[in-house]
């Protein structure tokens, strides 16, 4: 599926936090689908949104610490799911991360998800020590770009 994939602007928040909420869980501090999360993360520079059609399919923002760059938040509508669009978005963070002269991509996925397969797919490793957020057990990826 053809992805058109550009930088987020504040007018997206909406279809943002509609793709956003699609990842909600219930604990506690659950940001990535909260309004001051993305708006802080589009005006970082670090949120871009993928268009189908001219129809918003997928969100992913990424952020830089020390020298490394980590996936804040991956999402695809579900209508669009299991059609590439996650893929494209890892392919664009890949490129994104080696733009910025960074060699190491980081990314994170709460169990409930069920996108271990998917992380390892995309040629991600899966570090020894998973995470924990608020009492949730979560994957933790790294990729090495070149």
């Amino acid at each position: 599926m053809k992805i058109n994939l550009r930088k987020a602007e504040e007018t997206d928040k909406k279809d943002i936090l509609r793709i956003a909420d699609e990842l909600y869980l219930d604990i506690p501090d659950f940001v990535w689908n909260k309004d001051e999360f993305v708006s802080r993360q589009i005006e970082n520079g670090g949120y871009y949104i993928g268009e189908v059609g001219g129809e918003p399919a997928g969100i992913i923002s990424l952020r830089q610490r020390r020298k490394k760059m980590y996936v804040e938040t991956l999402a695809v509508a579900k209508k669009y799911r299991n059609n590439g669009i996650g893929s494209e978005l890892i392919k664009f963070a890949k490129n994104y991360t080696k733009e910025r002269g960074l060699s190491i991509l980081l990314a994170c996925s709460f169990y409930e998800y069920e996108l271990l397969n998917f992380y390892l797919g995309q040629g991600f490793s899966l570090l020894k020590n998973p995470g924990i957020y608020n009492g949730r057990k979560y994957h933790c990826f790294e990729m090495k770009v070149n």
